[in-house]
């Protein structure tokens, strides 16, 4: 562990990335790009290309960079999750993923160059993917059938033009199987493995009176899948169908020894080297005007600040989920057929269509719920339960009933009675998916010379979200006024629905819990969203080489090319939850705020085209020089929520792509690319979210605190938190943010206008003749966002600025609770944060690949390396604010870790015994706490996964495989303030491995 100051950190930065800036003119890359080819007969087959829809002539190399990665390589890892098959990339970061709980969509999603999800355009053949629920606009890759995937074409940075929406921050493009025939079968079974031998962990759960795992295997994963193809009896079609059954199991935090407790930073007698158990401070807690206390195992209150921190504190991370467990179903169907070869001016005809159905079936565990909320509930005074209880503190007086009170059964507001529910269980929502896409169309040749096609594109994704095992606020709240009946039993002063009251002020002689289940069959509920979303898009474009037309320039062999097309979307979006889940601030105590009703659609028009310009070829120093344009023009209308809006967006694009010899390649491109406001972003109620602030500093007791006013040492003067809203009855006994996670009251803006985005690439690529199979290239990419769509002033950005300043634009966003904390729990507590054009982000870097194949005897060797430096990813939250620069930093403002390099280097050895042995090496750099002041959480150090994997052909139709990710057991980096979504159990499962996963598969084909 170290630390390192921003200032040194940038300067190592530039001098990174200047030497690898030096290394660029020197060496180069070349990307795999799809393009038409011949097949064995001569005959023209389609293949895709990504980055344009021109294909007049293939012959030209293209100006924008696409990295390539074939289908095989999943199979071969043993990747059935499409995520985890592409995250491994570079240039991809974490999104949305099985290792996801705590904030889990249900989903998974990909995110390129670390600009959100939102801002990644998904592709299966050229054609874009839905909404991924009703809670995310981001495509839903669940939606990709792994076992069909030809290669994957990854392209980074703006293809608004090419494309449409959404692609700012590249282009996932999954090119699937054309033309595959016969049939198909396999299978696999992986699990996943820790020793759990670190001895810091077991040592820091040991100090805490923590159970410490052993060796686990969990985690078990189970494919089974067919492919079946066929061609038609004349070739002129085939016919593709793909079926799938996966089922993969939990994996718990407290199966891994560095997730078995809720870290933080403690030096008490109950922590080690500087961590402790820390957990959460909403366990058995009860606080009022007379303070706070705690209730101890044997049912005594004592002051709240006098027990000790582990022990005052609820471990809520034992029973996440690192893995959630999952039941998916997955159909694909494609065909083919050549209609007519010639109809009056129409030529190959060709009719096309596509069928996709996924269910996907999974739960995420959370920890118990709790009566959650500070000052949030009110209680009699003569209710029995509080009476005359043991322990240094009363609870009558901590509630501030005075005897009078008491005598008359007044009842006291502002109270707080947090208890977490162990006796009921872990919060659970059980989260079904189910999305199906049909495609339709046909294509062919006019007059000879201009390719055309027409398309119906339909798709739907329906998702339901069942909550259990959390508290009904208002049915807690009714179980906590509390009297005797005639008989001396202790009953609600309520008794309808079936009250029981629920009793966390007392516990039993041994000091169990006298909560009973009756009384959780009345303050338990069950939450249910529902929602579905609609696509639909209709297209229809032409293109032609125009040597025909005499269009062409002396001094090129190729003619102009050009293109034109249309396109028509409509997106739809309604998602509907119950009655309970729409109240506002959350009718659940387990949940940030209300869940409330989203109706609206977005309709686009688009016009689009492209246009390839041949300048020069077969000249010294220019064996070719090409010029490419493109340009889209989109009209969108926006409704819903009983409010309309329009607005317009253009995206255009220029290419240079120059070879002044054959061996060396010249790219730059320029590309304005869109995207426009999604339907969620538009009509989303106004809500609460649960944003998370920075570590503060520690104070004079040596608490780290997340609010600086809080604790009674606060690290703030009271000037200072008194811009923030605090009283100075209120300074020194405000309680802190738990686990730095605060509360924002969220929501959509139907004003919204499209982002803009700008990208700059230029690389080389460069094929030396003296190195036979050695292909060698480097990209530099700059992309910067306008008018990005931000939930508001970032929380950490309006605290800042309010205690620094004093600031209306800043304090009038702040709003304490009567108790003056910021935590979450009680409705309308916390930041304003809805949505805004405000943010600005910006990126730039270097791409890297290089590949290289040679043999020596009866081996033959591949070798493929893709790298990526970032020197900026920045974040401006509002005009004239300073950045929030995360290239090299994690934590904050940044979330998950950022490195400045990456790489992933797969090395494949073909044997004489037919076998071939692949080995993986993934480099993730380390990156820096946001908090240059923190001292023993400074740096997540770099880390490197070896993965080995072997594939046996046992016969011309058998393949045996057997792979080990992670093979030498590196643990994942740890930071106690990792938080959701992607944060989870001490560090960033979606970014780092938690486990070795061994799998062994087959594959069978007759």
């Amino acid at each position: 562990m170290s630390i390192s100051s921003n200032r040194a950190h940038r300067s190592r930065r530039q001098g990174i990335f200047a030497s690898i800036a030096a290394l660029a003119l020197t060496s180069l890359a070349s990307p795999a790009l799809g393009q038409e080819t011949e097949d064995d007969d001569g005959n023209l087959e389609e293949v895709t290309v990504t980055g344009t829809r021109l294909t007049a002539n293939p012959n030209l190399a293209a100006a924008t960079p696409v990295l390539s990665v074939t289908g095989e390589e999943a199979q071969i890892r043993g990747n059935i999750r499409v995520e985890d098959f592409i995250n491994v990339l570079p240039q991809v970061f974490a999104g949305q993923a099985s290792e996801v709980s705590n904030g889990a969509s249900g989903t998974a999603t990909l995110n390129l160059r670390g600009l959100g999800s939102v801002r990644t355009l998904v592709l299966i053949d050229g054609r874009r993917l839905p909404y991924g629920s009703s809670s995310t606009a981001s495509a839903n890759v669940d939606l990709v059938p792994i076992q069909m995937v030809e290669r994957v074409d990854i392209l980074t940075g703006g293809a608004s033009a090419v494309y449409g929406s959404d692609a700012i921050g590249g282009v996932a493009n999954f090119i699937l199987k054309r033309n595959f025939e016969g049939v198909e079968f396999g299978g696999q079974w992986g699990t996943s493995f820790n020793d759990n031998g670190d001895d810091f962990w077991a040592n820091v759960l040991s100090a805490a009176g923590q159970p410490v795992p052993g060796s686990e295997f969990d985690g078990e994963e189970a494919l089974i899948y067919t492919l079946m193809g066929i061609n038609s009896p004349d070739d002129r079609g085939n016919i593709t169908i793909y079926a799938a059954y996966e089922d993969r199991q939990e994996i718990t935090q407290a199966n891994r020894v560095f997730s078995g407790c809720a870290l933080g930073q403690d030096d008490s007698a109950q922590s080690f080297g500087g961590f402790g158990c820390i957990g959460s401070a909403n366990f058995r807690l009860f606080g009022g005007p007379g303070g706070f206390g705690f209730q101890r195992e044997n049912g005594d209150i004592d002051n709240f600040f006098d027990v000790p921190g582990p022990e005052r504190t609820f471990n809520f991370g034992r029973t996440n989920f690192f893995q959630r467990p999952s039941e998916r179903y997955n159909v694909y169907a494609k065909g083919y057929y050549e209609i007519a070869d010639k109809v009056g001016a129409l030529e190959n005809v060709e009719a096309f269509a596509d069928f996709s159905y996924i269910n996907n079936l999974s739960d995420a565990q959370i920890a118990p719920t709790a009566s959650f909320g500070f000052g949030a509930y009110n209680i009699n005074c003569d209710n029995p339960l509080i009476q005359g209880n043991s322990g240094t503190e009363s609870l009558t007086d901590i509630f501030g009933c005075t005897p009078a009170d008491i005598t008359a059964g007044n009842i006291v507001s502002g109270i707080t009675a947090s208890h977490r529910n162990v006796e009921g269980g872990e919060r659970n929502s059980r989260l079904e998916n189910s999305a199906w896409r049909v495609i339709s169309g046909v294509r062919g040749t006019l007059a000879e010379n201009w390719d055309w096609e027409a398309f119906a594109q339909v798709a739907e994704t329906r998702d339901t979200s069942v909550s259990t095992n959390d508290f009904v606020v208002a049915n807690l709240q009714q179980a906590f006024l509390a009297t005797t009946d005639a008989d001396g039993n202790v009953v609600c002063t309520d008794t309808s629905g079936g009250c029981v009251p629920y009793n966390i002020f007392q516990r039993g002689p041994n000091g169990e819990s006298l909560v009973t289940q009756e009384a959780l069959d009345f303050i338990q509920g069950v939450g249910l969203v529902q929602g579905s979303t609609k696509q639909t898009v209709y297209g229809a474009s032409i293109q032609a080489n125009l040597e025909d037309y005499g269009i062409k320039l002396p001094s090129a062999d190729e003619s102009v090319a050009v293109l034109f097309g249309v396109e028509r979307r409509n997106d739809q979006l309604d998602q509907l939850p119950d009655e309970i889940s729409r109240i506002p601030g959350g009718g659940f105590t387990g949940v940030g705020g209300a869940t409330l009703p989203v109706t609206g659609q977005l309709d686009t028009n688009e016009f689009y085209s492209e246009i390839e310009v041949p300048i020069l070829s077969g000249k010294q120093f220019a064996e070719e020089l090409t010029l490419r344009a493109q340009y889209r023009f989109s009209d969108y209308e926006a409704a819903g929520n009983n409010t309309t809006n329009d607005f317009d967006a253009s995206a255009y694009g220029v290419s240079l792509a120059w070879a002044p010899i054959d061996e060396l390649r010249l790219r730059a491109q320029f590309q304005r690319a869109v995207r426009a406001p999604n339907v969620i972003e538009l009509y989303t109620g106004q809500n609460t979210g649960l944003p998370n602030l920075d570590p503060a500093g520690t104070n004079a007791n040596g608490d780290q605190l997340f609010d600086p006013c809080s604790s009674d040492a606060p690290i703030a003067t009271l000037e200072a938190c008194a811009r923030t809203g605090v009283t100075a009855a209120q300074y020194g006994n405000i309680f802190d943010v738990i686990s730095g996670q605060t509360q924002s009251l969220t929501g959509g803006n139907p004003e919204l206008t499209p982002e803009e985005a700008d990208t700059v690439t230029f690389g080389l690529v460069w094929t030396p003749a003296f190195v036979e199979g050695l292909t060698l290239s480097v990209d530099y990419f700059d992309i910067t966002v306008d008018e990005t769509i931000s939930s508001g002033i970032p929380a950490q950005a309006i605290l800042d600025n309010c205690l620094a300043t004093g600031d209306a634009t800043f304090c009038n966003l702040i709003t304490r609770a009567p108790s003056g904390t910021l935590a979450a729990g009680t409705f309308g507590v916390g930041f304003q944060q809805t949505n805004l054009n405000i943010a600005q982000l910006e990126t730039n870097g270097i791409d890297f690949q290089a590949t290289y194949g040679f043999e020596f005897g009866n081996y033959s060797v591949n070798l493929d390396y893709a790298a990526t430096i970032v020197d900026t990813l920045d974040t401006v939250p509002f005009a004239g604010s300073d950045p929030i620069e995360c290239a090299g930093f994690f934590g904050g403002a940044c979330g998950s870790p950022n490195p400045e390099y990456r790489h992933r280097v797969v090395s494949t050895l073909k044997t004489p015994w037919d076998v071939d042995i692949v080995g993986t090496w993934r480099h993730f750099g380390e990156t820096d706490n946001t908090d240059p002041d923190e001292m023993l959480e400074g740096t997540l150090d770099s880390v490197n996964y070896i993965d080995v994997a072997a594939n046996w052909y046992v016969t011309d139709d058998l393949v045996l495989r057997g792979s080990a990710l992670n093979l030498f057991a590196e643990d994942p980096p740890i930071f106690s303030g990792a938080g959701p979504a992607l944060g989870n159990g001490n560090t960033y499962p979606t970014v780092f491995d938690t486990s070795t996963v061994f799998v062994a598969s087959f594959q069978y084909n007759f």
